[in-house]
Formats: structure tokens, sequence, C-alpha cells
């Protein structure tokens, strides 16, 4: 189908004609002609890389210029979202708002109601729907993006009861890698089905075994001996190349390893570009792997990275600079960054203490980011069999069926927060309502009864009722409590609520970091780090040391729960450190974690402590604690110890900045009022940009002069933060 064909609006044809677009793919025209553009619900399962989000865009564009309304964009990523935003806020040229939303589930986000299409994560959506925002009323269209991960065990749920609720509400548009049961997935949504496995680059699959690669098609071609020369190869080819490997110490490993066979390669203006990008990362035990690696043109991409240097490497990956990334299967979840060659060096994962193998779908996603559109009119997905049978992969992954999605709702953790939800947030009036409503799930649909559904959703009822969530009237309808519209609102799971309630008289008695970090760390809400055989012993002594100060007992060696409570020991003193402003590099070293675990911990525990506060506001609380609790959140969220609490008030000042300012003598809001810009500009950090934005907040008329302005210093952090 050529652009000029579509039956939408002549503006929207303009946009996709600039972009180099004159004739659809097939199977964007198959979903176009579905009916989609009339209303209808459509689930589209295609490859990736073969135009999911060009037809969202025509959807979403079309039905806002002709109806008005909004549109929203279910991702499950952070990092997606921010990709999706970038993309769609070329479409502004037609007067339409665009906007992304992921964090702080305890917002309204009222001035989303300002914008007509809405890129958000499924968690924050949900949350949004829980605080009943007026413009969800508005939603006329909501595009569900990696459809195939209600089949994920701890997010599927979140994304299930999302499109419960909007169904009949809204239009439904699912997008999906390719799967097994697609055609139950369109079923339960009333929607028509486009599945096709056309793609735009064509793709060879092959395995590779002791130097010799067998192709799907029975072709042979030989290397030597090690998997490495394949992604060599491709380099040479002057092509990039993927490795997907199942661990993060794998994939450092393997960069490094690679980098010196790359760096080879490499020329002069792509050494200089490479040396420019390693100057603008910062220094730390994780990155100093990755400058190594990032030397010969090679870099590594897993979870311990924080999210800068993540996108950093996506981008330097696209432009080129960088040509082999050894990731783990984090990159395969739907980020944009196609290569000509694909390797995927395991197909096993370590998960509940033994070796699995990875599943066909996952494996098929790593392999559909081979060949670049517009680059590439092939591009080669390899697996390397190393222990395994070539045969066997070629059957179970090349030939194989992706497995098929089965509903999550049932996961204990996930579900209690829905019904709790439903009750407080969405007006179920009693259990027959409630019933009613879980009918109407994917999970329903599926299994085609709700009796075992019906039997855990008494169980938690009872559960919320014990705890004070819920009550009953004498007619069995709910009473949502305040208690438990908070939780629901707050967006954490009801067994992490009663944890912080049960411990409220303890922190009053005794109000002190560790046991408030151990507290944060033993819900089911925090990502515990984990406690190693080796390091278990110095935990245990720590947590005997620290007893008095902890709310609650240490289990026995033979507990079930004695190598979590170890765990939440570490993540309490990882925290404990954090405010006691250990430099961050300290940080991974002793606790041999790196930045992305780091940051990850921090995010949560600035959520869960602002959550612990919102519930201690509900039982009379006793003002001088609440203040120590508030101030124990500020000190986390910066890093900070207490005396410095007044200088991070000030905007863009942090912990650095903050003790800059604190050991120069500038302890205090006076103190900076009284003191004369070229002084504060003598401190490490402040530039004139930090001042004035200081002198803004505290509503001070002060113009500096130039007399006033310090002369530039080289080699310090003044240059390039002013």
């Amino acid at each position: 189908m050529k652009v000029d064909e579509l039956p939408v609006d002549e503006r929207i044809k303009r946009v996709i004609r600039g972009r180099g677009i004159e004739e659809l793919y097939p199977p964007q025209a198959e979903a176009l002609k579905s009916g989609v553009l009339e209303g209808k619900n459509l689930v589209l399962a295609i490859p990736t890389a073969s135009g999911k989000t060009l037809v969202s865009e025509i959807v979403m564009v079309n039905k806002l210029l002709s109806e008005g309304g909004k549109a929203v964009y279910l991702v499950p990523l952070k990092a997606l979202a921010e990709e999706k935003y970038r993309e769609f806020k070329e479409w502004e040229v037609l007067g339409l708002r665009v906007a992304a939303t992921t964090g702080d589930y305890d917002s309204t986000d009222e001035w989303l109601g300002r914008y007509d299409i809405i890129v958000a994560t499924a968690e924050k959506f949900d949350s949004l729907l829980r605080h009943g925002v007026s413009w969800i009323k508005d939603v006329k269209l909501v595009v569900a993006d990696e459809v195939h991960l209600i089949g994920s065990y701890d997010r599927g749920a979140t994304l299930e009861m999302i499109l419960t609720h909007m169904l009949g509400k809204a239009q439904i548009l699912a997008l999906s890698a390719t799967v097994g049961n697609a055609e139950e997935l369109a079923e339960w949504l009333d929607a028509s089905l486009v599945v096709s496995d056309w793609r735009p680059v064509e793709l060879r699959k092959g395995v590779f075994h002791l130097g010799q690669l067998f192709w799907e098609d029975g072709k042979i071609d030989r290397y030597p001996e090690n998997w490495e020369s394949l992604a060599v190869d491709a380099v040479k080819k002057g092509k990039q190349a993927l490795v997907f490997v199942n661990t993060r110490r794998g994939a450092e490993k393997e960069a490094i390893s690679l980098s010196s066979k790359v760096s080879k390669l490499l020329t002069k203006p792509e050494t200089r570009r490479l040396e420019e990008l390693i100057s603008s990362i910062e220094d730390n035990p994780t990155t100093e792997k990755l400058k190594r690696a990032l030397r010969g043109g090679v870099a590594f991409h897993h979870a311990g990275l924080s999210r800068t240097e993540r996108t950093l490497i996506e981008d330097a990956f696209r432009s080129r600079t960088v040509k082999v990334i050894v990731a783990t299967p984090t990159l395969a979840a739907g980020v944009n960054t196609p290569a000509f060659r694909v390797i995927i060096r395991d197909t096993k994962r370590y998960a509940n203490f033994g070796w699995i193998d990875i599943p066909v779908l996952e494996i098929q996603q790593m392999m559909g980011r081979a060949g670049r559109p517009k680059y590439d009119k092939v591009g080669e997905a390899i697996i390397v069999a190393r222990t395994e049978d070539p045969k066997k992969l070629i059957d179970k992954y090349i030939h194989g069926k992706p497995e098929k999605l089965f509903s999550m709702l049932a996961n204990e953790q996930t579900f209690r927060s829905q019904v709790l939800a439903l009750i407080t947030n969405f007006g179920v009036e009693d259990f027959r309502e409630l019933i009613e409503f879980l009918s109407r799930t994917f999970y329903a649909h599926q299994r085609g009864d709700t009796s075992s559904l019906e039997y855990k959703a008494k169980d938690i009822v009872y559960f919320l009722i014990e705890n004070e969530f819920i009550d009953m009237d004498i007619e069995n309808r709910f009473i949502a409590l305040p208690f438990g519209k908070r939780t629901s609102q707050l967006y954490i799971d009801p067994l992490t609520a009663k944890k912080f309630k049960d411990a409220f008289p303890a922190i009053e008695r005794n109000p002190n970091p560790f046991g408030i970090f151990q507290l944060l760390a033993s819900t089911p809400d925090m990502a515990t780090l984990t406690a190693r055989r080796r390091e278990m012993e110095d935990y245990l002594d720590l947590a005997y040391e620290m007893e008095e100060h902890l709310y609650s007992n240490i289990p026995y060696y033979e507990d079930s729960r004695f190598q979590g409570f170890l765990g939440q020991v570490k993540t309490a003193k990882v925290l404990l450190d954090w405010i006691n402003e250990v430099p961050e590099a300290r940080i991974y070293e002793t606790y041999n974690i790196d930045p992305g675990d780091l940051y990850r911990v921090l995010e949560l525990a600035d959520w869960l402590m602002y959550s612990l506060i919102e519930l201690y506001k509900l039982f009379e609380p006793k003002e001088d604690v609440l203040q120590y609790l508030r101030d124990l959140h500020l000190r986390l969220r910066h890093g900070v110890r207490e005396e410095l609490l007044e200088l991070v008030k000030l905007p863009n000042i942090g912990r650095r900045r903050a003790r800059a300012l604190y050991n120069a003598g500038f302890r205090s809001v006076d103190d900076i009022l009284k003191a004369k810009p070229k002084d504060l500009l003598q401190v490490e950090g402040i530039g004139l940009k930090i001042l004035e934005g200081i002198y803004r907040h505290l509503g001070v008329e002060y113009t500096i002069s130039e007399k006033e302005k310090p002369k530039k210093r080289k080699g310090n952090l003044y240059d390039f933060l002013k």
C-alpha cells in the first residue's frame, strides 16, 4: 500500500512522507485495513523492526485529529518511554502535544490533561487509574507495546488489569512479537488479529559449533573455532554485532576480550571518537572495565550500569562509533538497537538454584535484532552451541514455535495489591462484584472459570479485613478504610504496608536509620541485595552488633528467612554508608555491586521511605518522630549527613556541592546570604549559573559584577559545572 492511498488525514501522510516513507510494509498495510482506523481493537503480532510503531502512530494521530481525546502509549521500561517520547514529538507539528510519565506513583499528574499523546510505563498508568485522574475519561485509545509481557511473572498482572479496566472504555491496539497464542489474546480483547513473519530485512538463522556455522537452509560456513571470530568478522565487513550472554560478569569479560581483537580494525577517526566517549563517562570500578572495552570499540550493556551510561552506549552503537555490544537480555526488551549480526552465546540461565533453558520467545526476540533496515539487505542471527547438540538448538529455537502466553494474575503479590485497589479505588462494592470484574480478565478467559481465583481472592479479602485495610457492613458490602485507600494510592504491596504499621510502635520507641533501612529492605517491594556466602558471617556479626536497633528478631540459621535477612542487613548497611557520605566508588568496591544496583536500591528506598511517612501520618503520629523520618528521607534522597540538610534544600546542591560549601565555612542559608559572591564562587563546583539559581530561590536580587567573577580555573569542577 502506498502512503498516498491511506484513508487518513492528509497532514499525517505529509509527516510520513517527510521521513522518506512512500510505501508501507505488507503487515503494516494489513493492520491498517483491519478496521483499526474505524475504531476496532487490534492485536498486531509481527517480528521486531517490521514497523509496529508506525502503525500505532498512524492510528493514534488519526484518532486524535478526527475525534479529539487522548491516546495513551504503554511501555514496559523507562528507557523505552524516553525513546518513544522522542519519536512521537515529531507529531507536534500538527498541533498535538506529547508527554511522557514514568516515576512518582503518588501523584495525580493532572498536568497531563493538557497533552494529547501520553507515553507511560504500565505501572505508572495503573497508579494514575488508582488516583482517579480526571483526564482518564478522555482516553480514546490505549496502545499496549510489548503486550506479550502479559505473560511475565512480575509485571504481567499489572498490564492485564489495565487492559481489563480499559476494555469497552477505549479502543485497544496491542503490539507484540510473534507469540504462540495470539488468537487467544485477540479473542479476549475482542480484536482483529494480524500475525505475520514478514520482515523488511531478510533474516538468516544458524547455529555455530566448533568453527562450523550450520545455516537453517543446510549450508555450512567455516570460521576459527572460537565464536568471537563471528563478531570480529562482522566488523571486518564494516558491520556491527550484538552478542547476548546470560550474566553481567560474562558480558564484561567477553567485551574486554573482544576489544583487544576489534581494536586492530579501527581507523584513527574512530579511535578519536571513542576517546571522546570515554572522557564523558564518570569513573567507578564498573566504568573502569567499560572504558577498557570501549578503547577497542566494544561495550558491555547490563542492569549494573546507570541509565545514563546505558543510553550513551546505545547512542554510540546507533551512530556506529561502538562496533560490538555484549549484553545481557535486558537490551533485547524493546530498546531499538539492531545490528547486522546477532550472536547468542547462551541459551541457558540460572534460576531458582538450577540452570534452565531460556524461552523460545526470548531467544527469537534477540534474533529479531539482526538486520538494520536501510543499512542491510540481510541480517544474521547465530546461536552458539557450546555443549549442546547443534541440531537440537536448530529444532528448538530456529524452527520451534514461541511459547503460549499465560495470565500471571494469580501471582499472589500483585493480585493482593490489585484486589485492594479494586475495593478502595475502583468502587467494587461486594464480593460478587469483585468476581464479576475478575471474570472479565485474561485469566478467566483463558481458563474458562474463576474458581481458583475466587478462592485466592477470598483469602486476600480476609487478610485485608483482618489488617484494617477494608471493612464490611452488615449487608456484606466493602468499606474502604483510610489505611487501605492510602496503601493502594502509594502503589505498595499491602504486606509492605502491614510491616510498616506493625513497626510504628517500635520506631516511636527507638527511631534510628539502621532499623528503618532494614525494615524497608524486608518488604516485598524492595529489591534487596544478595549476601554472598563469604559475606554471611560478617553480616550476621553486624546484625548482632546492631540488634537493639532492629525492629525484628534475627532468624535462626535453619530458618528459611535467614539468607534473605542477611541480604536485608547488607542493603541497610549500604544505605547507612550512603547517608554518611561514603563515596560511591568505595560503596561499589566494598559491597561488590554495580552503579545500577545502587541507583535501583536508592530509588526504591526513596519511594518506600516516602510511603512509610505517609502511612505513619494516619496513626496519630508523634511530631518529633515524624520530623525525624522526614529528615532521614531527605538524607536518603541526597546521601548526606544531618549537618547538610539545610544546604541540600537549595537548587542544584547535591551531596558533593553541599559538602564543599560546608567545608568552606558556608554552613547555612544565612551564611550564604551574608557571603560575598566572589567567595562563594571560589567553592569547588559552584559556578555562576549555580549561584544565580541559589539567589533566585532565596528571592535575593543580586547582579554579579565582572570584578566579582572569578578567573577561570583549569582542571577542576568549575569548568564544566558552571
